[in-house]
């Protein structure tokens, strides 16, 4: 089963239009091979559910499901449980994905692996018996007392999991660096990625 994360708030994205580009007011509907991002990452992972709660994003959608609480990643995380399968991939929908990254997800033999680069997670697969020990470190983390927003991203899922300090940067195990995926956070990141598309042609 394949699952794309796509319940975020928008906080960075926040325009229509930027030096002459009309963009979407969703990020994950940014054209990417001529078609929505959304639909992209779709095209690539098949049998892929869309986790949101925008109608835009479900119109755009094959199959799709609204989450009981998206206030942060982790709490949208934990509301597909019931979808995990006996391999589950949880993509991003505001992540291309290069050829390369899709073909170690597909491959994968260990049981939980990271997939991303120093700065972001751009996927995670885990098999039907690591779902108790992530189910476990979601609850961990968002019933901690000094638990705030900022630790609801999937970096401090990989931290709990592999026992590191959430104040500290770090990446030990169950990770696999990657360098063809582009994360589009904000609509600056986007516009490199549309001009680079535009010198290459």
């Amino acid at each position: 089963m394949n699952l794309i994360l796509a319940a975020g708030t928008q906080t960075r994205w926040n325009a229509t239009e930027e030096r002459g580009i009309i963009l979407p007011k969703v990020k994950q509907l940014v054209p990417v091979n001529g078609v929505p991002l959304i639909v992209d990452i779709q095209n690539k992972f098949e049998d892929s559910i869309v986790v949101t709660n925008d109608q835009e994003i479900i119109n755009n959608s094959h199959k799709y499901f609204k989450p009981e609480n998206s206030e942060v990643t982790l709490a949208t995380l934990f509301s597909t449980r019931d979808f995990w399968g006996e391999w589950t991939t949880i993509l991003l929908g505001d992540v291309l994905y290069g050829r390369n990254t899709r073909k170690l997800i597909e491959r994968q033999k260990e049981s939980l692996m990271f997939y991303g680069d120093r700065g972001e997670i751009y996927a995670i697969k885990f098999h039907l018996r690591m779902s108790v020990p992530i189910i476990m470190a979601i609850h961990g983390i968002v019933s901690s007392t000094d638990f705030k927003k900022k630790y609801g991203k999937l970096w401090n899922l990989y931290r709990r999991l592999n026992e590191l300090d959430f104040r500290k940067h770090a990446i030990a195990g169950m990770f696999t660096y990657v360098r063809d995926c582009m994360d589009f956070d904000n609509k600056l990141q986007y516009l490199r990625y549309a001009k680079s598309k535009e010198i290459r042609r």
